[in-house]
């Protein structure tokens, strides 16, 4: 078995060092840290296990998205790792008589970290993250300069991070999808919202959004007239920073018993960019409360897309405004 293992290693270091595309310098890279950040318009993340993601901001609005598909990246973790990438340094040297057994441990396990700017197809730098030292002070790496390679191995770290650089850079997409359901920090943004509660439709209302004025209808799409708006222009502002908290992972006829009920309440926003947002919510019953409902969270359904997600009302109450709260 041991014999094997030396084997297949063996075979492992061959084609990461050899490979067709990368060459294999001379030199020894040690300029890890790319400090124009800003220029940075794409990042793949592979590892040993045949996973991959790509976060990339090549779109006319320059956000950050996985695949180059609609959904939006977590802002946190691109933040966190634009910032490993700027902060990144050589903590010291691999020892020489190490050397070889870190290139084949790097070979066995990495995560392959490509950085792209502007339209270029090839990645201007590439980093293989290996596991950390055994003091967990530092991380070893190997560094490749668009496709040379460098000949050895480096420990690093970034100055006031304690563990191993490797976990910052994930490929699991549930983990990088962005939260965010609405988030209008400018209300100006916003050209129009519905609220509707399908338990009490007479508290049922839309809101149209015309810069320094707003309008108030009613479930019948009746202008009201007297109304404070002052507290709907303030209302307007909570649209911003309301996510979800995560993706339930349930079997179909579970979803599909939730989504074939009817809404408790539903939010229909249109922005001034005509992007259109609906929220279905749903409560969730929990028998143990005493109002038969659970208190902490509930479901909901974006834009009709087959996918149950979960919420929690200390984030999403602050919406259930009903009409007769704008009643003077």
């Amino acid at each position: 078995m041991k014999l094997q293992f030396i084997i297949w290693s063996s075979i492992l270091l061959i084609g990461f060092n050899s490979c067709k595309t990368n060459n294999t310098s001379s030199e020894a890279f040690s300029d890890f840290a790319f400090k124009d950040t800003a220029s940075i318009t794409k990042v793949r993340i592979s590892d040993t296990e045949n996973n991959e993601i790509t976060i990339s901001r090549k779109n006319e609005d320059h956000q950050w998205r996985i695949n180059d598909s609609e959904y939006l990246a977590n802002t946190f973790n691109i933040n966190l790792i634009l910032e490993t990438f700027y902060r990144t340094i050589i903590k010291q040297d691999v020892p020489k008589d190490g050397v070889e057994h870190i290139l084949t441990m790097l070979s066995v396990r990495h995560k392959k970290v490509e950085i792209f700017t502007k339209d270029d197809t090839d990645p201007i730098k590439t980093w293989y993250v290996g596991s950390s030292t055994n003091d967990h002070l530092g991380t070893y790496m190997l560094l490749q300069n668009k496709k040379q390679k460098s000949s050895v191995p480096f420990i690093t770290y970034k100055p006031g991070f304690y563990g191993t650089l490797d976990v910052r850079f994930f490929t699991n997409w549930k983990d990088w999808r962005s939260h965010l359901v609405f988030n209008y920090p400018n209300s100006k943004h916003i050209k129009s919202i519905s609220t509707i509660f399908n338990q009490f439709p007479n508290e049922s209302y839309s809101i149209q959004n015309n810069k320094n004025s707003v309008s108030l209808f009613d479930k019948d799409s009746k202008q009201i007239n007297s109304f404070d708006s002052i507290q709907v222009k303030h209302y307007l502002t909570h649209f911003n920073n309301i996510n979800y908290n995560r993706i339930e992972f349930k079997d179909s006829l579970y979803v599909d018993s939730i989504f074939n009920l009817t809404p408790h309440i539903e939010f229909k926003l249109t922005d001034i960019k005509s992007k259109n947002t609906y929220v279905q919510l749903w409560r969730i019953k929990n028998e143990l409360s005493d109002t038969g409902w659970d208190k902490e969270y509930a479901y909901i359904k974006i834009n009709d897309k087959f996918e149950l997600l979960k919420v929690q009302f200390f984030n999403w109450d602050i919406l259930f405004k009903p009409l007769s709260y704008f009643s003077k």
